[in-house]
């Protein structure tokens, strides 16, 4: 389970890396550390509107969904979902077809645990730049969007800065961007892109227990 990512880019940078603007630009804020358990809003480019980043809240709820966020989180964690279970048919699956998503971060964690101790570490490009994750979303009735992270099976790298669980967030590379968002990608050719190992230059950097297990951190207010 992933629930937490970090987003430490700058609006201007965030809009240059995605060629889009931010539909609610003054709501946009750099964080060092998101936390998914508490009902917050993370950026995402639609399949809808390739042109622009809307703010989407972390965690997948029904589009007839009436109730607060919170309620149905406690009775279903939707902050992520496995690439395997797209195949399920379960209410959130359809997303796939034609919710599917870009999430920019800077950033996600991972935890190794030795001897007693769990160590954190923070994921991101080694030149600091965003990248994307897989994600798939929900439009509700009010036009509030929520969405979710989609991951698959840990790689080698991830592997030795993490075994608490055996899986990692997806990253959609540059190159493959617009097709993840096409209306025209096939289900076969979505599933090849989920399964498929991304080569990006990625490092781990350790982080302290203090950092990791701060709330949400607004970039200009707190600095680990």
């Amino acid at each position: 389970m992933y629930f937490k990512l970090s987003n430490t880019a700058e609006k201007e940078n965030l809009e240059r890396m995605t060629k889009a603007s931010f539909k609610y630009p003054n709501l946009y804020k750099p964080q060092y550390i998101i936390h998914g358990l508490k009902e917050v809003t993370i950026p995402i480019i639609t399949m809808e509107d390739h042109k622009e980043l809307s703010l989407a809240i972390w965690g997948l709820l029904p589009e007839n969904h009436t109730d607060d966020w919170s309620l149905f989180q406690d009775s279903f964690n939707t902050l992520n979902f496995h690439e395997t279970s797209m195949d399920s048919g379960l209410w959130y699956t359809k997303s796939l077809v034609d919710r599917r998503c870009l999430i920019p971060v800077t950033g996600y964690f991972t935890t190794f645990i030795e001897n007693g101790e769990a160590y954190h570490f923070k994921i991101g490009l080694k030149n600091g730049n965003p990248f994307y994750l897989a994600g798939i979303y929900t439009v509700l009735e009010d036009g509030f969007i929520t969405c979710s992270l989609l991951v698959g099976q840990s790689n080698d790298f991830i592997k030795q800065v993490q075994n608490v669980v055996d899986t990692m967030p997806i990253t959609i590379s540059d190159d493959i961007m617009e097709e993840w968002l096409s209306l025209k990608t096939t289900p076969l050719r979505t599933r090849q892109i989920l399964k498929k190992h991304i080569e990006q230059d990625f490092r781990a950097t350790s982080i302290s227990d203090s950092y990791y297990n701060y709330g949400n951190t607004e970039l200009f207010l707190n600095r680990p």
